[in-house]
């Protein structure tokens, strides 16, 4: 068992970027088969699940890089994808929501917890949900000129909030009843026009309708919910001719943007797909990023072969020019018998990408596999269509992971990924990652993590987001990454939830007992627009050392702008100081030069310090 507990290290801590040189998973992992019950995901009206008692518990919200903004006993997020659920303004403020509850035995009090940052601040952890009943599953939009809106799901139809103004003021409600014999569930909303005044929906009709075991249906209003021009439609091409079911949960907009409004579709068992309209819902586009190899999948009926597939969990964003931008999660299925329970292969890993312009994925039953060696007709290709992978943090040239691996409904090592595009074109991409070196003994901890591309270059270095903060103890899960990122910010905002177990605590099949989860927003703000973690910080920037590994010696170069005391410190991974030196620079460069024979093989990180500012990278000594 391995843990970085990095104690005195951990606040003072950059970004640490690591190679995109990938390590495959071990084939013994990738060969560890599970099964899995495919079942309608039941939205829980009670529990008889235990509280868990937590050792690791911190009060301390003054995490750096970070804010805790709500916390929550209910810890089922999302059954499959999360989206829509925290949006950033132009003025520099924002507002956040989630599933909230405080008592697990029932969660009576169960609905949306809301926060809002006044540019400043964020305010105080809610106590109490915004709505006046029982609710689940929210998003988030802007309303009107100043407003806000937020759409959640009630026992049976969906529940509308708006209010005049963000931020403040009195919430007010409206109820879209279902149409027999639909349930409406799991909704996702936007809002689009220069006023924000049209509101788009997609829900689950949560019962068999039209012909289809669950399907999706699309209402609209122009008018800021005062009428609906759509009610409970159900667009060209996603059908009963098309999908026997729609999953629950396996949905998401993307912001409007570049006169466009697109929502993306898919999982293990059917199209990986967008639907777009150039003209606010009037009119539709189907494109089939991923075709399903067994069209018209039937629990009851279809037997398929081993293959790779969407893990269950998907994103989607539109650039300025309106071209949309998705991700999703990569795993390996298979439905050998007729029933609703299958196989998967939980030690397979990679995250997909896709935007307008590439072509898409074919029906092979290989065409996602993220391995070309075993697998040599895939169609995913390293740094263009597969972005994302679980990372070798201790360099060791093997990923190190205990056997037991805790999957969610989205299947793989690497998931629930989530994907936003600046002005300038770079593309941000944030996942949650199986990791090694921080594990509870039984299971390794998911943290998040995050990459980027500017526009017409390649995917830069990989950062694990939760080495900033204290996480050791944390499963870092649903990360949302903001897409609304303005140029006088210079900030991408990641929003997720982290609690101390892996797994679910949920009554038909928990993982663990019923645990407080922290909801998270992180400032990730190591230079927009930059390919990679280049060592930036105020007035000066400081190069990878090299060697590296480094067996002798080590060279390490600063460059500063002002001249002045500088400062270096080499820790261990346990957050001992090693090697301490100062120099009083005047010139634009200065380079250390480091003797490390003394130090044992391993990881250690480097710290430059100057003034008030400081830049951490990591360094490995053989």
């Amino acid at each position: 068992m391995k843990k970085l507990v990095l104690l005195s290290l951990i606040l003072s801590i950059g970004f640490l970027g690591f190679s995109q040189k990938r390590v495959q998973v071990s084939k013994d992992l990738r060969n560890i088969e599970k099964t899995a019950i495919h079942v309608t995901p039941v939205d829980e009206a009670s529990s008889n699940t235990a509280i868990a008692q937590n050792p690791y518990v911190s009060n301390n919200k003054e995490l750096v890089g970070e804010n805790i903004i709500g916390t929550s006993w209910y810890d089922l997020w999302s059954n499959y994808w999360a989206s829509n659920r925290i949006h950033v303004y132009p003025d520099g403020t924002m507002a956040a929501v989630w599933t909230q509850g405080f008592v697990p035995a029932g969660f009576d009090g169960r609905g949306t917890g809301y926060n809002y940052f006044d540019g400043t601040n964020w305010g105080d952890d809610p106590t109490a949900r915004i709505e006046d009943e029982r609710t689940g599953w929210p998003s988030y939009a802007p309303l009107g000129e100043t407003g806000e809106i937020v759409v959640a799901h009630l026992a049976d139809g969906l529940k509308i909030s708006t209010r005049d103004v963000k931020g403040t003021g009195d919430w007010t409600y409206q109820t879209i009843e279902s149409p027999a014999p639909a349930s409406l569930t799991w909704p996702r909303m936007i809002t689009s026009g220069e006023d924000n005044n049209t509101i788009h929906i997609i829900t689950s009709s949560y019962a068999l309708y039209e012909g289809q075991e669950n399907a999706l249906l699309y209402y609209r209003s122009l008018d800021g919910g005062e009428s609906w021009e759509n009610e409970a439609e159900i667009l060209d091409g996603t059908g009963e001719d098309f999908y026997t079911e729609i999953p629950n949960d396996n949905y998401g907009w993307a912001d409007p943007n570049g006169g466009a409004i697109a929502f993306v579709v898919g999982g293990a068992w059917n199209d990986l797909f967008m639907m777009k309209s150039t003209d606010n819902g009037d009119s539709w586009e189907k494109t089939v990023i991923w075709e399903h190899p067994y069209p018209l999948f039937v629990w009851e009926e279809t037997v398929t072969d081993t293959f790779f597939c969407a893990d269950n969990s998907a994103n989607i964003t539109l650039d300025n020019n309106g071209n949309a931008h998705v991700v999703f999660g990569i795993a390996r299925v298979g439905h050998f018998e007729v029933g609703t329970t299958y196989s998967y292969w939980a030690g397979w890993d990679g995250v997909g990408y896709w935007t307008e312009g590439m072509p898409t994925f074919t029906n092979n039953l290989d065409a996602l596999s993220p391995d070309p060696l075993e697998y040599p007709l895939t169609e995913m290709v390293e740094d263009y269509n597969l972005v994302g992978w679980t990372q070798d943090v201790d360099g060791s040239g093997t990923i190190d992971l205990l056997p037991e691996i805790m999957t969610y409904n989205t299947l793989g090592l690497s998931t629930m990924p989530s994907v936003a595009v600046d002005d300038y074109g770079t593309v941000f991409l944030a996942y949650s990652s199986t990791t090694e070196t921080y594990d509870n003994g039984e299971f390794n901890y998911k943290h998040i993590w995050v990459r980027q591309k500017e526009a017409a270059e390649t995917w830069g270095a990989f950062t694990d987001l939760d080495e900033n903060v204290i996480h050791q103890f944390d499963e870092c899960i649903y990360p949302m990454v903001t897409q609304n990122i303005y140029p006088d910010n210079q900030s991408v905002y990641v929003f997720y939830q982290a609690d101390y177990i892996p797994g679910l605590a949920v009554p038909t099949t928990p993982d663990h007992d019923y645990d407080e989860n922290r909801m998270y927003v992180v400032d990730y703000n190591i230079g927009v627009g930059i390919n990679e973690n280049s060592g930036l910080a105020a007035n000066f920037s400081v190069t990878q050392n090299t060697p590296n590994p480094a067996n002798n010696s080590t060279s390490i170069m600063v460059e500063t702008e002002k001249s002045g005391v500088i400062n270096l410190s080499i820790s261990n991974i346990l957050g001992q100081v090693v090697h301490q030196e100062s120099v009083n620079n005047s010139a634009p460069i200065h380079t250390f030069d480091v003797n490390v024979s003394n130090l044992e093989s391993g990881i250690y990180f480097y710290t430059i310090e100057i003034g008030n500012s400081s830049v951490t990278n990591k360094m490995l000594v053989n």
